[in-house]
């Protein structure tokens, strides 16, 4: 059986780190947060921010609260 998938397509690290991103904080600190890479949470932003159709950071929470996410 497979993880359920969120709104959008969106992958439960990518959800992890939106709502980490919802809060303000920067890659290096979602990174601290998640014990990933602040280049590894870039990555996750740029994949997110394509699959809510959205080219900035403030456009992916708004989308993401729009679809119940945050």
């Amino acid at each position: 059986m497979s993880a359920p998938v969120a709104p959008a397509g969106l992958t439960p690290r990518e959800v992890e780190v939106l709502a980490q991103v919802a809060t303000g904080a920067s890659n290096r600190e979602v990174g601290e947060a998640l014990f990933i890479s602040a280049k590894t949470v870039s990555v996750h932003v740029t994949n997110l921010m394509a699959k809510l159709g959205v080219h900035n950071r403030t456009a992916a929470v708004a989308r993401a609260r729009e679809l119940g996410l945050g």
